[in-house]
């Protein structure tokens, strides 16, 4: 399977799981956003409708609320959590067109950064103490 295979089908799964159930917290939100992803001249397009909290999704071209506009590396790292889709609206890397509240609504339907743990090294200068010692 090729590239733009694996991310069709990322895109398709992603979309399939903020359709399976009702999303509470946009449980007063009715509003529609379109989202096209664009690469040399075509874009992928995705139109979510937003009733109350119960979501649609097509893929059709139909005017929305607000329109974002991205490219296909940047809406596959939004939707696995690995970039934050305000953060890249600050930078200009995601275009909204219409009213830009409902990317704060999107947001929400997006998953949160990936759990990452850090390995700190242990320092061998520092000395490590349990309660018990520090207060003798």
């Amino acid at each position: 399977m090729t590239a733009q295979g694996l991310t069709r089908d990322r895109y398709a799964e992603f979309f399939e799981k903020l359709t399976a159930i009702p999303h509470s917290l946009l449980h007063d939100v009715s509003a529609t956003i379109r989202i096209d992803v664009e690469e040399n001249g075509e874009s992928q397009r995705w139109h979510v409708t937003i009733d109350h909290g119960k979501i649609t999704v097509t893929q059709r071209n139909a005017p929305a609320d607000a329109v974002m506009r991205t490219d296909p590396a940047l809406f596959d790292q939004i939707i696995t959590g690995d970039a934050n889709a305000l953060t890249a609206a600050l930078r200009g890397r995601l275009r909204i067109d219409g009213d830009a509240r409902m990317l704060v609504t999107f947001k929400r339907l997006l998953p949160g950064p990936p759990k990452r743990t850090t390995a700190v090294p242990e320092n061998p200068h520092t000395e490590v103490r349990t309660e018990t010692e520090a207060s003798a």
